[in-house]
């Protein structure tokens, strides 16, 4: 799973970004024929489109969600030594999927792997991660919410709010895979090496002449 998790979440977000689209599409109409109504083939079409993208991308961003904590366990065990990780297996996996838990956990998790590891993102990509992350989920609140109140105008809000959560459920996961990546960059954060003057190597010099 660790090793799919880079494929899983590309595909989670290109499901979101086609989730988001759905939504737009069919707020547009729900726009266009506010006043009258709607042709029977507008509506069969932009209401499949919008549950049949929604639920492939809570599904596939479930598995991604699952993949990418294989993923941290994965990688922290690679970068600590065996039996020095501060963090137990099911506690990584319980703070990484419990919902809002997960929220608070990750940044740590990562911050401690990022300390420990010679290949880490720098501390300002963790936080706009994060940040990113709140983002999304301000718009997953802010689309539930709305999703309580009663009246067209209401479900027209919050078909456009979903699209715009959806969105930024892609944006989040895109980050995602970025600081995934740059756990497994080849190229250790520090590439400058500093060479002292004056130093030979006798043994090389005797080979030169």
């Amino acid at each position: 799973m660790a090793d799919a998790a880079p494929g899983i979440l590309a595909a989670s977000a290109a499901w979101f970004l086609a989730a988001a689209v759905a939504h737009g599409l069919r707020y547009l109409a729900l726009a266009w024929y506010a006043d009258r109504v709607a042709p029977w083939w507008i509506e069969s079409v932009t209401t499949a489109l919008v549950w049949v993208t929604g639920l492939v991308a809570i599904a596939v961003g479930l598995g991604a969600a699952v993949c990418a904590t294989a993923w941290l366990v994965q990688t922290r065990r690679r970068v600590y030594e065996p039996g020095t990780d501060p963090r137990s297996r099911v506690g990584l996996w319980a703070g990484s999927l419990v919902v809002v838990v997960n929220f608070f956990r990750l940044p740590v998790y990562l911050e401690e792997l990022r300390r420990a590891s010679p290949r880490a993102p720098t501390r300002s990509a963790l936080r706009r991660w994060w940040a990113v992350w709140a983002v999304n989920i301000c718009a997953v609140a802010l689309a539930l919410w709305r999703g309580s109140g009663d009246g067209p105008q209401a479900a027209a809000d919050t078909v456009l709010l979903t699209a715009v959560a959806a969105l930024t459920a892609a944006w989040a996961i895109r980050e995602t895979r970025s600081v995934m990546e740059s756990f497994n960059d080849p190229s250790p954060r520090f590439t400058r090496r500093f060479i002292a003057a004056g130093i030979v190597d006798p043994e090389s010099a005797a080979r030169k002449e």
